[in-house]
């Protein structure tokens, strides 16, 4: 019996037993284990189809109106879990082997990233645009007008600097005018000297009988006579009275009291006359400080012109586009405007000319004094009279000389006066254009307050207006934005001022298409969109208003005044009322209209030869022109973009070109957004663009999860073992 118990034949099967448990816990280990990577996989893959299925359903009206992507479903989480079910869904045949009986714990979704944030809205609207928008810009916009940029970069260079010195020019014409008219009124001022020496003057006193005194020349025109009379009383009959003692008294008494008068008359005129020349002076130094502006702005325009260049447009590649347009002509005339500048021989010329009045006026002085003393002798004797004479002849002939030259039609004055209206010959016809253009310029200001007052019994489109404003405010507020007020695009109704401004935008625009052209292109996306996906003004509506005919025309326009008659205007400009923003870009094309056609203007009118003419005349010429351009494009929808060019432009094209210009800002974002909220109902705050799902999925473990768990604790499973279930959390994410 203890020989039994020693015996070892069964030690064999204790050992495979054993081989086959330690085989069977591996084997068993690895698949379980093989499971679970494959489950890991396939949760992967479940939320990613997951996350994937539910952003699926996109707002369609969103999409199709606007391009635009957001979730459009009322639950994802519902459309997620049934996505997931369906997907796990088992058929129930029973001899159906499931490897993988994988069941979800939990699911969910997390929204981020809203349509209504700028950065998200300004995404979407690069994919969208990214390969239209340049194309069309390019072939549409650009290619029409490089052509025409080194005619409009010479004409705004000239506009701008002969603009500025017209003004300064007018101020130093009226300087040099005023010099003339004070030194006219020195010399006038002499007149009461001169009807005091001698009324009229004369080259002889001729000899006349007592009487009345009027002048100086009257004492010794009587003297003679004086003493015939004093003598004859003198030498009477002693019986009778004296014949002409009151006549002869009357004579003493008025010469005493001429003679009087003669040295406060002189100073008199002297204090006048110098205070005068000090101010002709005076409007003369004035005029010379003006000279120096102009020449000081007119090299500045060079230099800043020679700094900028000639032609912004010169570098863009554009295939097909029309050749350059001659720009020699408006370079000429820049050159030109150095003829407005007098030189300083010309200043020293009239300086000396003063001088030589100055002295001609302290000539009066000596002349003059002396006089008195000449006059109240009364001898006889003829040395005294011939002093007499020759005093008061002298002393008229220098006054009268001095006034003669000097005076309204002195001879030297009028010599230098027309010597300074030589170059005025044109100045007369130019404010006659002047005054042309105002007017005309009038007029076409006129017609746009009509166009903003069309919207004043529009109370139906008011109200969609105020509800537009309330989802501008809020949006911008979602933003954590700042309100910006609506840009006033002022038209002045100055000729001048109104070319210059004019030619600024011109230039502003053509920078706003070179920057674009050279690679900054999130702006020119913005634009094209805007114009893409945005209804504008029908301008054929506003025909009868272009013509003149005015009456009951507001009530005509209807529907027009709706915000969603004119969204691409609301968007470049802002006004919340029904006709300001239509009037706002009636008036900016009317301003484009007009640089274009006063640069026509500059080569037509060029032969008047006077800088500041040409410009004049050009001016009236871009109004009017561009009067009629306006009335065109709303007639036929489009028009010719210079008379030099046969390309055209649209209403929507002018649009794009000041969405370009003014543009790619928040602010018109906020205003798209107002306005698909409006059209659709739907608040692009609150539809999302990016969604995170988390999924929660169990797969039950067919061999010892305690082993599984252990494993677990040293390799580091992705998921953990709860009970006899393996569970793991998976994200997937997903952005339009």
């Amino acid at each position: 019996m203890f020989r039994c118990l020693h015996k070892n034949e069964g030690s064999v099967s204790i050992f495979l037993i054993m081989v086959l448990a330690f085989v069977f816990l591996f084997t068993t280990v690895l698949i379980d284990y093989a499971r679970i990577a494959a489950v890991n996989v396939q949760e992967e893959r479940l939320a990613r189809a997951g996350v994937r299925s539910v952003m699926s359903s996109y707002d369609i009206t969103l999409r199709d109106r606007y391009g635009l992507f957001a979730f459009g479903g009322s639950d994802g989480n519902q459309l997620l879990s049934k996505m997931l079910n369906d997907n796990l869904y088992e058929s129930g045949r029973a001899d159906a082997f499931n490897l993988l009986p994988v069941m979800v714990d939990s699911s969910s979704l997390d929204w981020s990233r809203p349509l209504g944030s700028y950065d998200i809205f300004r995404r979407q609207i690069i994919e969208e645009m990214k390969y239209k928008a340049p194309v069309d810009f390019a072939l549409e916009l650009a290619g029409k007008l490089k052509p025409l940029s080194a005619a409009m970069t010479e004409a705004s260079q000239s506009t701008q600097i002969l603009a500025d010195l017209q003004p300064l020019y007018e101020q130093r014409e009226e300087a040099l005018e005023l010099m003339l008219q004070k030194r006219r009124a020195a010399a006038g001022s002499a007149v009461k000297l001169q009807k005091l020496l001698m009324n009229p003057p004369a080259d002889n006193i001729y000899p006349t009988g007592l009487g009345s005194i009027a002048s100086a020349a009257d004492i010794p025109a009587m003297y003679n006579d004086y003493f015939a009379k004093y003598y004859e009383d003198l030498f009477r009959d002693t019986k009778k009275p004296p014949k002409y003692s009151a006549v002869l008294s009357q004579y003493r008494n008025q010469q005493s009291d001429l003679i009087s008068r003669i040295p406060g008359v002189l100073a008199e005129v002297q204090t006048d006359n110098n205070s005068l020349l000090q101010e002709a002076r005076a409007a003369l130094t004035k005029a010379e400080d003006l000279n120096r502006q102009m020449k000081s702005m007119l090299d500045q325009s060079i230099a800043a012109a020679d700094t900028a260049g000639n032609d912004p447009a010169r570098n863009w590649d554009i295939p097909g586009s029309a050749e350059e347009m001659n720009s020699e002509p408006l370079m000429k005339l820049r050159e030109q405007a150095a003829s407005l500048i007098l030189t300083s021989s010309e200043f020293i010329t009239m300086d000396s000319n003063l001088e030589g009045q100055e002295r001609a006026a302290m000539a009066l002085e000596p002349a003059v004094s002396g006089l008195p003393a000449i006059l109240s002798a009364l001898s006889e004797s003829s040395a005294e009279y011939s002093s007499m004479v020759s005093g008061v002849l002298n002393a008229s002939g220098i006054v009268n000389g001095y006034m003669q030259n000097y005076g309204e039609y002195g001879s030297i004055i009028t010599a230098e006066a027309t010597q300074i209206d030589a170059r005025r010959t044109s100045d007369s016809q130019r404010r006659q254009t002047e005054q042309q253009a105002k007017i005309k310029l009038g007029e076409a200001m006129n017609l746009l307050d009509q166009i903003r007052s069309l919207g004043e019994s529009a109370g139906e489109a008011m109200e969609q207006y105020r509800s537009l404003r309330q989802y501008y405010e809020e949006n911008v507020s979602f933003n954590e934005g700042i309100e910006q007020e609506a840009a006033v695009t002022g038209n002045s109704a100055d000729q001048y001022t109104a070319g210059k401004s004019s030619m600024k935008n011109m230039d502003s625009l053509y920078t706003a298409m070179s920057s674009v052209m050279e690679g900054a292109r999130d702006r020119l996306y913005q634009t094209e969109y805007s114009a893409m996906y945005f209804r504008h003004f029908d301008l054929s509506a506003l025909t009868p208003l272009a013509s003149g005919s005015a009456e009951g025309f507001g009530e005509q326009l209807g529907e027009q005044l709706d915000p969603q008659a004119q969204e691409l205007e609301y968007i470049l400009y802002g006004f919340y009322n029904p006709a300001g923003n239509v009037a706002a870009a009636y008036g900016e094309i009317f301003a484009l209209r007009l640089a274009v056609r006063t640069m026509e203007g500059m080569i037509e009118k060029a032969g008047l030869g006077n800088p500041l003419a040409v410009l004049a005349a050009a001016l009236l010429y871009g109004v009017e022109q561009a009067v009629q351009d306006m009335l065109l494009l709303c007639r036929n929808g489009e028009i010719p973009l210079s008379k030099y060019m046969t390309a055209k432009l649209t209403y929507r094209d002018h649009l794009r070109l000041f969405l370009l210009l003014h543009g790619g800002g928040e602010e018109q974002l906020a205003r798209m957004l107002a306005l698909i909220r409006l059209n659709t109902g739907t608040d692009p705050a609150g539809k999302f663009t990016y969604a995170s799902a988390e999924l929660t999925m169990g797969l039950p473990l067919w061999f010892l999860p305690g082993v599984v768990k252990l494993v677990d604790y040293s390799a580091g499973l992705p998921g953990d073992v709860r009970g006899k279930n393996y569970f793991r959390k998976v994200g997937a994410d997903f952005s339009y």
